[in-house]
């Protein structure tokens, strides 16, 4: 994988790895939110968990927020009310979100989705303490997922955040061989772009 790591996100760890045929992602928030939730009360014989010094509650029910609802929640902008990405960009710096930062997936691309994605990732995952599935990840950062069929912008993807930091990632599969093709070539060239 080509993906970075910290000590909040390490997707060289992988514990379990799954696929079945006919889910997609909520199925997959499902049994996630199942097996954590199961192994706390067969384990500690109840839900209540203490982990790095904050009090988790795994009772099942957890949350799930798009991405959008949570940047909403948490810095009060409304990226589903933003039609442009002049518009994206310019609500995300009012927030203080560097733009350029190196947390921005496909930093020169200054879109939607990745404006989005950059107020997530600098401000709000810092503040999920209990469990929380976020869902609908914009498209720039989830090249092998489905598009939202609602939204295309947006994926079919979801992580799970407990105590600020990712816990499981999951999606439904993208299987349009032309809309993945257009992605790869995008990729291609952001990267003869460098």
């Amino acid at each position: 994988r080509n993906e970075g790591m910290d000590p909040k996100h390490n997707p060289e760890f992988t514990t379990v790895e799954m696929y079945q045929a006919y889910a997609d992602f909520h199925t997959m928030m499902d049994i996630a939110e199942g097996i954590l939730a199961g192994a706390a009360k067969e384990i500690n014989g109840s839900y209540q968990v203490e982990w790095m010094g904050e009090q988790i509650d795994l009772t099942p029910g957890w949350p799930r927020l798009t991405m959008a609802q949570a940047v909403q929640q948490y810095l009060g902008v409304d990226f589903m009310a933003i039609d442009s990405d002049e518009a994206a960009v310019a609500a995300a710096k009012g927030v203080g979100i560097d733009m350029d930062g190196v947390e921005l997936a496909d930093a020169a691309e200054k879109t939607w989705g990745n404006a989005l994605y950059a107020c997530f990732d600098q401000k709000v995952e810092e503040k999920l303490i209990q469990p929380t599935f976020i869902t609908m990840y914009p498209v720039e950062v989830s090249p092998l997922t489905k598009r939202s069929p609602a939204d295309p912008r947006l994926t079919e993807r979801f992580e799970l955040f407990i105590c600020h930091s990712e816990l499981a990632n999951a999606y439904s599969e993208l299987n349009d061989p032309i809309d993945q093709r257009q992605r790869f070539e995008k990729q291609v060239e952001q990267r003869e772009r460098g």
